[in-house]
């Protein structure tokens, strides 16, 4: 099992808003299918970008999406992409305490100008804001790690 931290809340916000988004214009188990979901801070900027084959609302705190796709933007006029994430199945939950985190049995992939970190059977949660890869991980870094990696 690997464990890392992610350098912001951002995929939390992106991938969690979605409950809000969606929760209220749907019934239970009733699938959205092929769903695109732009997502913006305060400012009016792109924060993020979630795509989906198809997402089902399970109850008032879980939604599973299925083919996901998330694109992070910076927030700000540039309106770059700054990281990908995609997992063919994703689990979003919102507990008692407000707290939030993601989930998925099968692969995920994260990446952005520094790393690709790839494995399967992952959780996400927004306490610590870290990224639990429990099987096949692998990381490609693409810069130097001080006297360690060049």
């Amino acid at each position: 099992m690997k464990t890392f931290r992610t350098k912001s809340n951002r995929w939390a916000t992106l991938g969690l808003t979605f409950l809000g988004a969606l929760g209220f214009s749907q019934t239970l188990d009733e699938p959205i299918t092929n769903f695109k979901l732009p997502l913006f801070n305060d400012d009016g900027y792109r924060t993020g970008y979630l795509r989906g084959e198809q997402a089902i609302i399970l109850n008032e705190v879980e939604i599973r999406i299925l083919g996901m796709e998330l694109n992070q933007y910076t927030g700000d006029e540039r309106d770059a992409v700054i990281g990908t994430m995609e997992s063919p199945e994703a689990l979003f939950r919102l507990d008692q305490n407000k707290k939030r985190s993601a989930a998925g049995p099968g692969s995920i992939k994260l990446e952005n100008d520094s790393f690709v970190l790839t494995g399967d059977d992952w959780i996400w949660q927004e306490k610590g804001n870290q990224l639990v890869i429990n099987k096949n991980v692998k990381i490609v870094i693409f810069s130097a790690i001080g006297n360690v990696i060049k």
